[in-house]
């Protein structure tokens, strides 16, 4: 009786293992080549349990599992995994973009020997509507809809925007006469709410475009930019056709941009090309694209930007031959491929899993603040300014104002997103997500 107990056990711990290495052969897509009876198979049921049970585990630690259908991670469409693979080195990219906007800037206050060159920062606006597009486009996806996209957006920029705004209104505004030697003060006054509800950008007059925080006007065209996406971007699928479609108009837009007189149109208008531009890189490599070229490529990408730019500058290079003469007027479409090219390389590179240079921990940490630090880094320039004045060029005085004014700026801006932008925008998605989100 003992014996028949333990043989009966014995048999349903084969039974019971037998089944468990079958659910996990299942799973990878692997059959047993034997018939199964009972949860045994028949050449084994022919011997005493505790024999059967040794030669079930022989026979199950002799099957291998081919290496190409290993599940190291669940397989991936382009277009699924676009939503899932983390791309430190745009988040780098932005560090540099952002900072070369305070190098722009920083010629209003202690402009260096070669500011002229530095005067290409301005251009970092443009990275941001390429990189913007990119971004949003690349991790979309289809169970987000429109409502929860855009309360997801204003989340994401709207607290940060009005602690900013805040700590602005002082520096650039005053309730009694302006002084005239600080060209950048105004009368308090209405116009500011303007910039509450990011609708300043839409305005072509100066006063109104630049009120509150005077960075904040390229918050408009992001606003726009958010508005529009849900309802022009195909989410569902991407291919190559769709990116060439995006492509082309971003060019075509830029054309117009660059050789037509857009002065009496609002900005997040003229600017939206570079976001079609970014949308059409991002479906570009959701479709499966990728450029294979060493990842370090793509600073001698983001070089080029200064050096054409101090070209196009130069006059006297652009009378080489006469077809050369329209070039300095395309530079703002010319740096934009310039900045999608650099962003396709970085994207592809982090998918490939290739080194960048740009996905250092310092670097991805500085474009985390990058957007902070792109909203306060005018306010304490000119509260430097209005205190020292603005100084002509010094090899002492110079280089010490210009890291003074950066670590008030950097620290300001770390302040403003890890007590702000961080656990406000954790908030507010977090609701969102529940009020908006698909059930």
């Amino acid at each position: 009786g003992d014996r028949a107990r333990c043989s009966g056990g014995l048999e349903h711990r084969a039974r019971h293992v037998h089944s468990v290495r079958t659910s996990r052969r299942n799973a990878l897509g692997v059959r047993p080549s034997g018939p199964l009876v009972s949860g045994l198979p028949d050449c084994l049921r022919q011997y005493p349990a505790a024999e059967a049970i040794h030669m079930f585990t022989r026979m199950e630690r002799s099957v291998r599992v081919p290496k190409s259908v290993e599940p190291s991670r669940p397989f991936q469409s382009p277009a699924t995994a676009s939503t899932v693979t983390r791309l430190d080195s745009l988040t780098g990219m932005r560090w540099w973009a952002a900072f070369f906007v305070f190098a722009y800037h920083m010629g209003n206050l202690a402009p260096l020997k070669g500011q002229s060159l530095m005067n290409f920062g301005y251009t970092g606006v443009s990275f941001f509507f390429v990189l913007s597009g990119f971004v949003l486009t690349w991790s979309a996806r289809p169970q987000v809809g429109a409502r929860q996209f855009w309360w997801r957006r204003v989340a994401r920029i709207w607290p940060s925007h009005m602690v900013a705004l805040a700590l602005a209104v002082p520096v650039f505004y005053t309730l009694g006469e302006p002084d005239p030697s600080q060209s950048w003060v105004k009368p308090l006054s209405a116009v500011i709410l303007w910039s509450v509800v990011l609708l300043q950008g839409f305005s072509t007059t100066p006063a109104v475009m630049f009120s509150g925080n005077p960075a904040a006007w390229t918050l408009s065209c992001e606003m726009f930019f958010y508005a529009l996406h849900p309802l022009i971007n195909p989410r569902r699928r991407s291919t190559p056709v769709i990116a060439l479609v995006l492509l082309t108009l971003g060019v075509a837009g830029g054309l117009v941009y660059c050789l037509a007189d857009l002065s009496r149109v609002s900005a997040p208008l003229t600017r939206a090309w570079e976001f079609l531009l970014g949308m059409g890189a991002a479906h570009l490599l959701r479709s499966g694209v990728r450029l294979h070229v060493p990842g370090p490529i793509v600073y001698a990408i983001l070089v080029l930007a200064p050096t054409w730019y101090a070209v196009a500058k130069n006059s006297r290079l652009a009378v080489l031959a006469t077809h050369l003469n329209l070039l300095p007027q395309l530079t703002p479409l010319i740096l934009s491929l310039l900045y999608v090219t650099a962003i396709i390389t970085a994207a592809s590179a982090d998918i490939l899993r290739q080194p960048t240079g740009l996905r250092s921990r310092l670097l991805v940490f500085g474009g985390e603040v990058s957007y902070c630090f792109y909203l306060v880094h005018a306010t304490v320039l000119y509260a430097v300014e209005a205190r020292i004045g603005t100084m002509a060029w010094d090899p002492v005085r110079t280089p010490l104002t210009w890291c003074a004014v950066f670590i008030m700026a950097a620290l300001l801006a770390i302040g403003l997103h890890l007590w702000v932008e961080k656990p406000l925008e954790r908030r507010m998605r977090a609701w969102g997500d529940a009020r908006f989100g698909r059930r």
